[in-house]
Parts: C-alpha cells; sequence; structure tokens
C-alpha cells in the first residue's frame, strides 16, 4: 500500500514538476479570466488568433494557465480554443551569471532591466516586476528555483537555476529580435 501511495505521489509530482511550455493561439473570441472558471474576472476578450505563451498544458476546471504574449498579462483560457504551437524549450545554461562570494548566507542577485518595456520575473511562486532601465538586487533563500522572464511582446524565457549560499549572481534583461 506505502509503495502504491508513493509510486502515485512520484507521478504526480513528474508531471507538475516537468509540464512543457508551448506557443500557441486562440482559435475563437474567448474571454481571458484571471483564475480557472467562469466565476472568476475577466481580464479581457482575446481574438482569433492571439499568440499566447501556454504555462503548461495541464488544465485545471478545463481552464488552461497561459499568458498573452502582447500585453504579458497571465491567466486562464479554456483550453477548447487554444491551439498548440511549437515547444517553447528550457533555457538549459540559465539566466544568471555568478559574479562572486557573498557575504551574506542568501544569494543575491543583481538584476538591470536593460530595455524600455516592464519585465516580470517569476521564481517558483514569487512574481518580481522591472521597470524600464531599472537595477534591483533581490535576496533569495538557497535552492533551485523554476524561471520565467517575460515582458510585453516577447516569447518568455524560461529555465531552472540553482542558487547557491553564499553567492552573489547578475543578470542583465534585454531583448534580442530575429528575422525569419
Amino acid at each position: 500500500m506505502k509503495k502504491t501511495l508513493f509510486i502515485t505521489l512520484f507521478l504526480l509530482t513528474s508531471m507538475v514538476g516537468f509540464s512543457q511550455s508551448y506557443l500557441g493561439w486562440i482559435t475563437k473570441q474567448v474571454n481571458f479570466r484571471e483564475g480557472p472558471s467562469t466565476e472568476n474576472s475577466i481580464i479581457k476578450s482575446l481574438k482569433p488568433g492571439t499568440q499566447i505563451f501556454i504555462v503548461s498544458t495541464i488544465a485545471e476546471n478545463n481552464y488552461v494557465n497561459i499568458i498573452d504574449i502582447e500585453t504579458n498579462k497571465e491567466g486562464y483560457i479554456h483550453k477548447s480554443y487554444i491551439k498548440l504551437g511549437d515547444i517553447v524549450e528550457k533555457n538549459e545554461s540559465g539566466i544568471f551569471t555568478p559574479s562572486g562570494k557573498s557575504t551574506t548566507y542568501k544569494p543575491e542577485i543583481e538584476i538591470y532591466n536593460n530595455t524600455d518595456i516592464t519585465l516580470t520575473l517569476k521564481l517558483n511562486s514569487q512574481l518580481f516586476t522591472f521597470n524600464p532601465h531599472e537595477k534591483q538586487t533581490i535576496s533569495l533563500s538557497p535552492g533551485t528555483y523554476s524561471y520565467r522572464a517575460s515582458a510585453p511582446g516577447v516569447i518568455p524565457n524560461i529555465g531552472t537555476e540553482n542558487m547557491e549560499s553564499n553567492m552573489n549572481y547578475s543578470w542583465q534583461f534585454y531583448i534580442v529580435t530575429e528575422r525569419r
């Protein structure tokens, strides 16, 4: 019994921990909501063809967690109005660069938003916002963090970072444009 319970919990944890993100688009005009039900407030109405970042394909009450790429707003859309596109690969090299030893136990990250738009950085469940050309230092507990860096009109950068104790890190957010 304990073995079955352990395997079940492991599989459920693995599914959530290894959920895949995608690019996609809206197939029909739909309400973009703050939460995963019709009882949640409407953020706005999204038109067919709106490009979205699908945080995970794991639905909650048949609603999928997405980001409207144009506005960088996060919310929920009913899964029947979403068309999956390309997989968004996790950034294997990470975004934070070690910049030396720290005098404090907690790792510190100096972040500079080198753009004219607002940056949103999600580290696990913590959300940080950086105004254009703002520099901030944040302090975290040592450990592994899933991150998502996003801004209006920009495809989010996702990955995992291990933040070690007694270390300083730095990161500069900038936008790279590619012609297709």
